[in-house]
């Protein structure tokens, strides 16, 4: 049964590849994505992958923090907003 899994999973794999091609080709393609490579920034992120990993990383991991201050600092604002409009209409 495994033998006759494999062809189907060559091609699967072969599919999944090119369409991961593509992606990568649309992604350099786009010239948000070349004019900020060309900036200074980019050619030196581009000749420090290490950098541009870490920085990558860096901001992703801290984008859940500052989303949840951030929604705590909206949830408080509208409680405190409510609390003085059921308080002031007394």
């Amino acid at each position: 049964m495994a033998k006759e899994d494999l062809p189907s999973t060559t091609k699967d794999l072969q599919e999944l590849q090119r369409k991961l091609s593509l992606l990568i080709e649309s992604i350099q393609n786009n010239s948000k994505v070349v004019a900020f490579m060309k900036s200074p920034v980019g050619q030196y992120l581009d000749r420090h992958p290490f950098l541009a990993l870490t920085m990558l990383v860096f901001v992703a991991v801290s984008a859940i923090p500052v989303g949840f201050f951030l929604l705590l600092v909206v949830l408080t604002s509208l409680a405190a907003l409510v609390g003085v409009i059921l308080l002031e209409d007394c």
